[in-house]
């Protein structure tokens, strides 16, 4: 029995047990808090969900983490076989991993309702070891999650409209998608479903004010969320979209158009050493954004993605992904990530998104 440390309201914890439940992968849930120790001795660093397999080894990081359990299944895999389809796939789960993660968090902890209905799912999860009151728990964890992750990652009057609209055209891009098929792709999940259940699935799906607008806006964006929930494996090749059509390119170039753009100034914000910069996504000033080493390798990693397209698939991606942006994918990077640079990933000593876990003042 795999176990799997994590929290019950955690974005990508959520992502990695629709995985296990679709693969039919027996795993136990344990809250990270009251493991620590062993988390850090194990994983490298503290973050959610990490996996101690029953062997004793540890994995970090969801995307690896889901690699190397697909590669050790005898069973249709979920990245497409398609070299510019498998590519898609593959920035769009990192888009809803690391774009949609801003209007999540913002949804989460800057309305009344959201705070306090997350702060108490957290403190019962994960904080009952400790001997302070409840909402005195609460408080801290509002304060802390409201300042670094909200406020402390460029979220504020000048952005805030942007940053809900993030949220708004997923939701938009995705349903029209859910018009023509069940799943982002085609009849059966892939890597890009797993991705997006990140954000869909345990902040969106059931914080009280992003669900509400799912629920109206996009109903069939909520039914997916179910659906992924409840899918497990057939074992039977998926019948998958032979072009890319308008409403899946549509989404394709949401993605290019805020997350790439976010990738390449996080790495040149990186490569000057800067714990903060400022980006313009869409005409919209961000300021006082933190830099991420983790984020400099995502993009290496699209980027070995994507020098492993022969011409013809490029081409094709090249007609749903706008080139100005996408030329982040192919021009001197300035600087590297130095991360697993042996590629031992999911058993590399994971790193944190930011630093130590928050981002740094």
């Amino acid at each position: 029995m795999h176990r799997v440390y994590g929290c019950r309201i955690s974005y990508y914890t959520g992502k990695l047990e629709t995985y296990l439940r679709y693969r039919g992968i027996p795993y136990e849930s344990l809250p990270t808090y009251g493991h620590v120790k062993r988390i850090r001795q194990g994983a490298g660093a503290l973050q959610m969900p990490v996996v101690e397999l029953d062997d004793g080894r540890w994995l970090s990081d969801s995307t690896p983490i889901l690699c190397w359990f697909e590669n050790e299944q005898d069973a249709p895999s979920i990245y497409p076989t398609d070299p510019a389809l498998r590519f898609v796939a593959l920035l769009l789960e990192d888009y809803a991993d690391e774009y949609l993660w801003r209007p999540a968090m913002h949804y989460r902890w800057s309305y009344v309702a959201d705070r306090w209905y997350a702060s108490g799912a957290i403190v019962d999860d994960q904080l009952q070891h400790l001997r302070q009151p409840r909402l005195l728990k609460q408080i801290l964890v509002i304060r802390r999650q409201l300042g670094g992750f909200v406020r402390g990652d460029g979220v504020s009057d000048a952005t805030r409209e942007h940053v809900e609209r993030g949220y708004l055209t997923a939701l938009d891009h995705m349903e029209e998608v859910f018009r023509h098929r069940r799943f982002l792709l085609g009849d059966e999940p892939t890597i890009a479903d797993f991705g997006f259940m990140g954000p869909m699935l345990r902040h969106f799906g059931q914080d009280p004010t992003p669900q509400e607008i799912m629920r109206n806006r996009a109903s069939g964006v909520y039914a997916w969320v179910a659906r992924m929930w409840n899918t497990r494996a057939s074992g039977i090749a998926p019948a998958l979209v032979a072009e890319i059509d308008e409403p899946l390119s549509a989404l394709v170039r949401e993605a290019a158009e805020t997350h790439l753009v976010q990738l390449r100034e996080n790495a040149r914000a990186h490569a000057r050493g800067e714990k903060r910069y400022a980006q313009t996504i869409q005409g919209v000033r961000y300021t006082n954004v933190p830099s991420s080493r983790y984020r400099v390798w995502c993009l290496e990693e699209l980027r070995r993605a994507w020098h492993e397209l022969d011409d013809a698939a490029r081409e094709k991606v090249l007609r749903h992904v706008p080139e100005a942006e996408a030329a982040v994918l192919w021009e001197e990077l300035p600087a590297a990530s130095g991360y697993d640079p042996d590629r031992h990933a999911p058993f590399a000593k994971g790193i944190n998104v930011f630093g130590t876990g928050v981002p740094a003042k």
